[in-house]
């Protein structure tokens, strides 16, 4: 990388034609000796000489790296230059790590006018790899500040040939978060649980050069392998697939990522990594257990050859993406179990959260659950039951048309109350009168021939006429009779609660058609519709009370006076039909009144009372599927 910069502008300004040419030739010399450098010291010798001449008034700069910044430096220029002015800034960046720069006005006679020292620190994972100094005489602020700038610049082409030359690979973090992004996807792309495991592990596997991925997940307290790279399937007997087990096991047991050969400073126990190791042969084993909430879930196992062992880089970018993977599996396993065992273990945790520590205003509700439950037990209250009711006349008398006929006035409808012997409705009778002069006429024609049949002495001829008589009068009063049930008249004090002809006046009643129904004003019954579930617990004599709709204010005593052993079928259930009678008439009620009726059992506990229809449920079941 060639600098072009207001420093190296300044320094090619300020020379002869001819000294300008060979700063020229020198620089494009140095850059090529930094291209052709092959390890880091000549790459940093290079890089100084470049740094001293391309910056202005630069007189010296060192290159200190390794853990002793302050010792012997990597690179000097010029060589055998006196380091003392420069240690003290190394020492100071290396400390700070930040950049630094000195000024100091004093000069020497080796190096007159003023002296400043320019550090700056290199740094990797935040850890001090190296320090870069020049050393600047005679340099105004101006020119102080560029150099700084300058040599900030230049100690990235210098970071970069550290890690280059040290092996660190360390990618970049947007790479970082695209490598773990497309595994995730591939881990959700997967329908199944141990499809998604298969496919993590051997794309962990080709991605990371690993000869072996592993994936295993707690059950029972043991760490049972789900899944291993390039393998559909594999026998949990196996011998390999046991000790990748308990190198699981090993590192959840101790909640910590394990590294074999472990590093010098190791202090966790690897001697399952080590039992594995020793079956696989020459290997390097990385294993990491898998966190989700507050729980390590299972682990991760990787085998790479021991010559290509995990760096720092690599083992921090696996560690992120278990972590990533590990809700999203956690999640996959809990969705792929067997219903009954989510009850299961719903079940337990239930237990464990309401026994265990923590979960306080759960307890707390638990507590009251209980304490009310045994309220319940203790506590007895009057079981009542309840059903809907209709207020109906104690009779009700139906009027119908005595014949065919015609309606020719109607005085009364629904709703109007009438008098014992009220006109409610009177019937066309022309017909019946024409009929009744009909068979007038013909008895008196018979009449006389009886007297005729008198006189001639024939009497065969008066019996047949004295009969025919008889039977002339029979269909007089019969006609008489049906002109007396043309009027239709109230045969009680009451109500009329069903009947209209106010508007079918001239209309056709056929004989036997009803036409009104009457209740009485002071006899009421009231008829329940009890469930079938509730019918064994009503006896005759039992008491309650009924709210009719209309007087929601006001309730009315009763008596249960019959039940009906017939059932129907009402809103979607059986019923029975319980017939209970009133103990007071109040003038209020009235014939068609629907209410709720509530029938007082006896006193039960109030637990039982509650969980009644439950209980009922349950047996019903119970009796349904195994019964």
């Amino acid at each position: 990388m060639r600098f072009s910069g207001p420093a190296a502008s300044a320094a090619m300004d300020g020379l002869p034609g001819s000294d300008a040419g060979q700063v020229a030739m020198l620089e494009s010399a140095l850059w090529k000796q930094l291209g052709d450098a092959t390890d880091f010291r000549t790459y940093c010798e290079s890089w100084l000489a470049l740094q001293c001449s391309l910056i202005v008034q630069a007189n010296a700069g060192l290159v200190a790296a390794g853990d002793n910044v302050v010792g012997p430096p990597i690179a000097l220029h010029p060589a055998g230059h006196n380091t003392s002015h420069l240690v003290h800034a190394v020492t100071l960046a290396a400390e700070q790590k930040r950049g630094v720069a000195e000024l100091n006005d004093s000069a020497d006679d080796a190096a007159p006018g003023p002296r400043a020292i320019l550090a700056f620190p290199i740094i990797v994972d935040g850890a001090l790899r190296a320090v870069a100094a020049i050393e600047l005489l005679g340099a105004t602020e101006h020119q102080t500040r560029t150099a700084m700038r300058q040599l900030q610049w230049g100690v990235a082409g210098l970071r970069e040939r550290l890690l280059i030359q040290t092996g660190t690979q360390v990618a970049p973090a947007p790479a970082r978060s695209e490598i773990a992004l497309e595994l995730l996807a591939i881990v959700l792309e997967q329908k199944r649980f141990r499809s998604a495991c298969r496919a993590l592990v051997t794309e962990l596997a080709t991605r990371f050069a690993c000869e072996r991925v592993g994936i295993g997940f707690v059950k029972s307290g043991h760490c049972d392998v789900v899944a291993i790279s390039h393998s559909a399937q594999f026998g949990h007997q196996m011998n390999l697939v046991r000790l990748v087990g308990l190198a699981m096991d090993e590192a959840i047991d101790q909640r910590a990522l394990i590294l074999h050969p472990p590093p010098p400073d190791e202090v966790n126990v690897t001697r399952a990594h080590g039992d594995l190791a020793f079956t696989c042969g020459a290997v390097t084993l990385l294993t990491i257990p898998l966190f989700v909430h507050d729980r390590f879930i299972g682990a991760l196992t990787f085998e790479r050859p021991l010559d290509n062992p995990f760096d720092p880089a690599a083992v921090s970018m696996l560690d992120g993406i278990g972590t990533i993977a590990a809700p999203v599996l956690d999640e996959k396993r809990e969705n792929d179990r067997w219903l009954i065992v989510k009850a299961r273990d719903a079940s337990r945790n239930q237990i464990v959260s309401l026994f265990g520590p923590g979960h306080a205003m759960r307890k707390l509700l638990a507590v009251a659950a209980l304490a009310l439950l045994v309220l319940g037990y203790v506590w007895t209250s009057l079981y009542r039951i309840t059903a809907d009711a209709t207020v109906e006349g104690q009779i009700q008398r139906a009027i119908v048309a005595p014949f065919n006929g015609f309606v020719l006035e109607a005085d009364a409808r629904a709703g109007d109350t009438v008098r014992a012997g009220q006109l409610l409705a009177r019937l066309d009778d022309r017909d019946l009168v024409l009929e009744r002069l009909k068979w007038v006429t013909e008895r008196q024609r018979k009449v006389l021939e009886f007297e005729k049949a008198m006189g001639d002495r024939q009497r065969s001829e008066q019996k047949i006429t004295a009969t025919q008589i008889e039977q002339a009068d029979a269909q007089i009063k019969l006609v008489d009779e049906q002109l007396s049930r043309a009027r239709l008249t109230a045969p009680f004090d009451g109500l009329v609660i069903s009947g209209d002809l106010t508007q079918s006046i001239g209309g056709s009643l056929q004989r036997g058609q009803d036409v009104f129904q009457i209740a009485p004003l002071d006899s009421y019954r009231v008829m329940l519709e009890v469930d079938e579930s509730q019918i064994a617990d009503i006896a005759i004599g039992q008491a309650g009370q009924l709210v009719v709709s209309s007087l929601p204010n006001d309730a009315f005593p009763l008596t249960v006076n019959k039940i009906t052993p017939i059932s129907k079928a009402h809103d979607g259930r059986n019923t029975f039909r319980v017939e209970a009678r009133l103990t007071e008439t109040p003038a209020a009620l009235r014939p068609g009144m629907r209410g709720i009726a509530k029938i007082d059992i006896d006193r039960r506990r109030m637990v039982w009372i509650v969980a009644r229809s439950f209980l009922d449920w349950m047996r019903l079941t119970a009796w349904r599927w195994f019964g």
